[in-house]
């Protein structure tokens, strides 16, 4: 049994909202494997697992949201086509098999038997419907959408998908796509958000007070693939009987919750509070990795200047800012790569000669080319996620003496994510990023993401990277593209951390990254 999926698609959403890891197409070597910290337990069935999150989402239906971060109801209730294995690798999930032309057809056939937790039978017109739906969604749906000539369900168990153009990555796109009733979604914009989900996955939602708690309960009609469990992928076992997630933003309450017995799993949690976890509580870091970044306002204000916002990266020194933030040098690696390491495939070091290159000289030099005359910057950042937060205040004293005007506002995540959708609101706010296995699949490389990024050349080579099918053809785009984007500067990245997750002494798992988001194989003991 072990980790978890959409790429992180992560705890990293549960004390830390952020997204959610969409592993690769093809197989690399489990580097990203963690360490086994129940294998001698007995698993078992029963009890309530309490969860805490930093806040409830305010919109359940996964589609009507581009923060993966609330997805992690959808993760226990919905499931897509295809999911990740914890060795980057796509597995079916509510597919049987699949046929690819390696040109333009993919052919895909249901798994038989399963169906929806209001009765209906999963057919593929459900599964057209929800696809359709999902082509509207930023980031993979839209890839999908700009990839996509037709879809079609010839008969009750067989989806045809008729591409533009070659691609292998098809079936990885798919893995943020869950399937839902025709009934609910045909004809359905994601304006319209639904306030239920009916789905296929292990367990069911009972109950959703917004921006206080969710209930979840076991279905017992569940129909599991088959195969080791693996991440998202395999046998989902469904070990307790309910799962309820109430919002706690602050980490500290989290700690102390679970210390007295009030919650199971309380998330991710800032690195210097390990020292105070005690018994009954427990802190595991996982293996799995997130990239602290911050993204600019690219449309208007001070950092739509490029030179400026070189000027930014020229004045940060990113050892002293991890060391600061993150303390604990086992947690963290200071890299450019927006792949991690942990993904071996796409790691690269394109582009990062400009990375972690400290020169004020140079920093005050590009300020004055782009106009700068110490107006204030903007910079919207928040306690409820570590990753965000961490690098802000020692980034903000070191820009400070390179003469940036910065003005860090801390906020909650939910105002970071409503404010960053207005230009005029801020001019970086702070992200992270997990451990995509495809860099397709990096949301901030969408123009359609907040800071609008466009670029005809970051158009060009994000087409090519979907397009082609050769893996050494697409790494070199890939390495073209991250070098525009360290040229460009859209966004840049800190640095590489991972997560400390404090859970009660009475979860278990067999492989700590279980608690990247899916808690079908969890238990209570």
């Amino acid at each position: 049994m072990t980790m978890k999926h959409r790429a992180i698609r992560g705890i990293l959403a549960l004390g830390c909202a952020v997204a959610t890891v969409t592993m690769g197409l093809t197989a690399c070597s489990s580097t990203n494997a963690g360490t086994s910290v129940d294998s001698a337990a007995t698993p078992k069935k029963g009890g309530n697992l309490r969860i805490s999150l930093a806040g409830i989402p305010a919109v359940i239906d996964p589609f009507a949201t581009s923060l993966q971060a609330n997805w992690v109801i959808a993760r226990q209730v919905c499931e897509p086509l295809f999911d990740v294995s914890t060795s980057y690798e796509i597995k079916p999930v509510l597919v049987q098999k699949t046929a690819y032309d390696n040109d333009k057809t993919y052919t895909f056939t249901l798994r038989s038997g399963v169906s929806f937790q209001d009765g209906q039978p999963l057919k593929a017109a459900d599964v057209v419907a929800s696809l359709t739906r999902y082509l509207d969604t930023p980031g993979n749906g839209s890839i999908l959408k700009s990839l996509t000539a037709s879809m079609s369900s010839p008969d009750d168990s067989t989806v045809v998908l008729t591409l533009k153009s070659p691609s292998a990555i098809v079936p990885t796109l798919l893995t943020t796509a869950y399937i839902m009733p025709a009934s609910q979604v045909k004809g359905r914009p994601i304006t319209s958000a639904l306030d239920t989900l009916v789905c296929t996955g292990p367990y069911k939602l009972t109950s959703y007070v917004k921006d206080q708690t969710i209930t979840l309960a076991r279905w017992d009609g569940y129909k599991t693939p088959e195969g080791e469990s693996d991440g998202a992928t395999g046998v989902k076992n469904a070990y307790v009987d309910t799962m309820t997630f109430t919002a706690i933003p602050e980490a500290s309450t989290r700690v102390q919750a679970v210390q007295t017995g009030q919650i199971d799993i309380g998330g991710a949690v800032p690195l210097d509070m390990k020292p105070s976890i005690v018994s009954p509580a427990k802190a595991q870091m996982l293996s799995a990795t997130s990239g602290s970044t911050i993204v600019f306002n690219k449309v208007q204000g001070p950092m739509a200047n490029v030179k400026l916002r070189q000027a930014f990266l020229a004045a940060l020194n990113m050892q002293e800012i991890m060391a600061a933030g993150f303390g604990d040098s086992s947690a963290f690696t200071v890299d450019g790569s927006f792949i991690p390491e942990v993904n071996k495939q796409w790691t690269s070091a394109a582009g990062t000669d400009v990375y972690n290159k400290q020169d004020l000289a140079k920093s005050k030099r590009l300020m004055t080319e782009a106009g700068y005359n110490g107006e204030k910057i903007v910079w919207l950042t928040t306690k409820d996620d570590p990753t965000w937060y961490a690098p802000s205040l020692p980034a903000q004293e070191q820009l400070k003496k390179a003469g940036f005007n910065v003005d860090l506002q801390v906020v909650d995540q939910a105002t970071i994510i409503a404010r960053r959708t207005h230009p005029d609101q801020f001019d970086i706010f702070s992200s992270g990023i997990p451990t995509y296995a495809d860099p397709v699949l990096l949301p901030y490389l969408q123009s359609t993401f907040p800071g609008t990024w466009k670029s005809s050349e970051r158009d060009a080579l994000l087409a090519q990277l979907a397009s082609q099918t050769s893996q050494s053809d697409r790494k070199a785009t890939w390495d073209k593209l991250q070098t525009l984007v360290w040229q460009d500067l859209p966004f840049l990245k800190f640095g590489t951390t991972k997560p400390l997750v404090v859970m009660s002494e009475s979860v278990h798992v067999s492989h700590v990254d279980e608690f990247t988001g899916s808690f079908y194989n969890v238990w209570l003991g």
